[in-house]
């Protein structure tokens, strides 16, 4: 049986886990630093036992654990992997899934490396939900292959990409400049549109220039996207305009959209708005508040 920690519960563990949860060939715990409280962890620790998840009240938990898997803010990567050390057996692999760049990585790389665990970098090619346990998940390093072998027979989807820690994040931080940059490219024609009144014939017309895809429905999806998780994409988005410029390329694009994405994001806040309103409830709002005279 394989024992698999997750190190941080939120939206991303939680479905992974419960894409796992039942299988007779996997053990699973959680260590997050919200179960330490008893008065405001019951609805977590409520989310763990629905999925089997054992919680583990301290990060020495995870020392029975042969995979585990870093799921923390990006912030946070390196200090994780610090604690982690110490508690990690021999043959276990650490596996880094957080969004940063490949120096970052490097650095928890390090620092797994001061213990007997092993480190292995990986990238969440897709938003989680709706996939759980079958999202796409790239990961690098020495024991990548091996790795990959024994939590695809759980159900999961992993592709090795390589043996040096740094080459699936450094694939995720470049494809970001294209999914983020698209995202950012629709806050700005969309809030242009609409205040020009012609937000309907632009979604027309570059539904023409690129048949196949419903540009409502990118709209909706993307601007959905800037307004629930506008912080953590711009933390994204600056990780890979760093991976850019470690290149020696310039990040003009990059960096642009990170602001983008950083003043629409605070545009939509608290204007009483839901994620499911899609582009016809977000863009007017863009359109009002990020104008140049307010």
């Amino acid at each position: 049986m394989t024992t698999i920690a997750f190190i941080g519960f939120g939206e991303a563990a939680q479905s992974i886990a419960g894409g796992l949860s039942g299988r007779n060939a996997a053990r699973l715990a959680a260590y997050d630093l919200r179960f330490k409280d008893p008065a405001s962890s019951a609805g977590l620790r409520d989310i763990a036992a629905q999925r089997s998840v054992e919680p583990l009240d301290d990060i020495a938990g995870i020392a029975s654990a042969d995979v585990v898997l870093s799921l923390v803010v990006g912030a946070a990567t390196k200090a994780v992997a610090a604690s982690a050390a110490p508690y990690l057996s021999q043959q276990a692999i650490f596996i880094d899934l957080n969004s940063v760049g490949p120096d970052t990585k490097a650095l928890a790389a390090k620092e797994i490396a001061t213990g007997k665990g092993s480190f292995v970098e990986g990238a969440v090619m897709a938003r989680v939900p709706p996939y759980a346990e079958k999202v796409p998940i790239l990961v690098a390093g020495k024991r990548a292959g091996e790795v990959a072998e024994r939590l695809n027979a759980l159900g999961m989807n992993l592709e090795a990409v390589g043996d040096t820690p740094g080459q699936a994040s450094s694939l995720k931080m470049i494809r970001s400049v294209m999914i983020k940059g698209v995202e950012a490219l629709l806050i700005e024609a969309l809030s242009s549109a609409e205040r020009a009144g012609v937000t309907e014939r632009i979604l027309d017309s570059v539904g023409e220039t690129f048949p196949g895809l419903d540009w409502r429905q990118v709209a909706d999806y993307y601007l959905s996207r800037t307004f629930e998780h506008g912080a953590r994409r711009v933390t994204e988005m600056t990780e890979a305009a760093e991976t850019i410029e470690s290149l020696g390329l310039k990040a003009s694009m990059s960096r642009a959209a990170c602001e983008t994405i950083a003043a629409a994001h605070a545009a939509l806040k608290d204007q009483g708005l839901a994620v499911t309103d899609g582009y016809r409830g977000f863009v007017p709002v863009l359109a009002r508040r990020l104008a140049k005279d307010l």
